[in-house]
């Protein structure tokens, strides 16, 4: 399966040094009331992108996360468990996956079709397969935001992703916008949904043509890898091959089960 990115935006904290809720309300005008930091990083995000490129109404939107908006779900539970009080609300509201979708939407005007989905480990790639499954009926493009925000929770996240608590997170939010179509694509992304072995993973090792990048997680391989974590980590590396013009084989990898994708510049 194959998809041109026509664009993309990128942000990650420990990157860049940017006050998110005052970017909003200062330099892109939006309303940050009743709305959490998790939501305020997807529409930073996806504001980003629009600085970059025309955005068709009706294009789709993806969006998806490696725990979701744990934070706001830590809120409930205090409230609820520990206080016995009620829950807010706008916390009830912000604790709905589409919510944020909703937001992100309404920053930029997007009117189309909108799905926040998670899934199991290699959440970012299965959203990949979810795109093309879809534009190849609807024959739109797409955009897909990817999103990881730290938080006071930071421990409960490193359970819930399988980490060890010395291993580093950072926040981070990209977006590509996609289209089945190579024309004024900036680079070609290729992906399956097979699970490859370790063997056959370090069969694509030998392609000289590519950089190849893994997950921190990806222990049995000695390759490039990142000294931080984050679930949607291939949508970052993705963005960052396209600005250095570089054509990269990403692996990711759970429990000694892999997935490739593969970016090409050159199209």
């Amino acid at each position: 399966m194959n998809l041109y990115i026509k664009e993309f935006s990128t942000y990650r904290s420990d990157k860049e040094d940017v006050d998110i809720k005052k970017q909003l309300k200062q330099h892109y005008k939006q309303d940050v009331r009743r709305k959490d930091a998790f939501i305020h990083l997807a529409m930073f995000g996806i504001l980003r992108l629009k600085d970059k490129i025309d955005i068709d109404l009706y294009t789709e939107l993806y969006m998806t996360s490696g725990v979701g908006n744990i934070d706001i779900i830590q809120k409930v539970y205090e409230y609820v468990t520990v206080q016995k009080q009620c829950i807010m609300p706008f916390d009830f509201i912000n604790m709905v996956g589409n919510t944020t979708s909703y937001y992100v939407c309404d920053s930029v005007g997007l009117k189309g079709k909108s799905i926040f989905q998670i899934s199991d480990n290699f959440t970012f790639i299965n959203s990949l397969v979810s795109v093309y499954a879809s534009i190849s009926t609807s024959k739109k493009d797409a955009i897909i935001g990817s999103i990881d925000l730290i938080s006071e929770s930071e421990n409960i996240i490193k359970k819930v992703l399988g980490i060890t608590e010395k291993t580093k997170i950072v926040s981070s939010v990209n977006y590509q916008y996609v289209s089945l179509t190579s024309k004024d694509a900036l680079a070609k992304l290729e992906f399956d949904t097979k699970i490859y072995t370790l063997d056959e993973v370090k069969n694509h090792i030998n392609d000289l043509n590519y950089q190849i990048v893994a997950s921190i997680r990806c222990s049995k391989l000695d390759v490039d890898k990142d000294s931080v974590f984050f679930e949607t980590m291939p949508s970052w590396a993705i963005n960052n091959a396209i600005s250095k013009s570089k054509n990269i084989i990403f692996i990711d990898c759970f429990e000694d089960k892999y997935k490739i994708i593969k970016l090409k510049n050159e199209i």
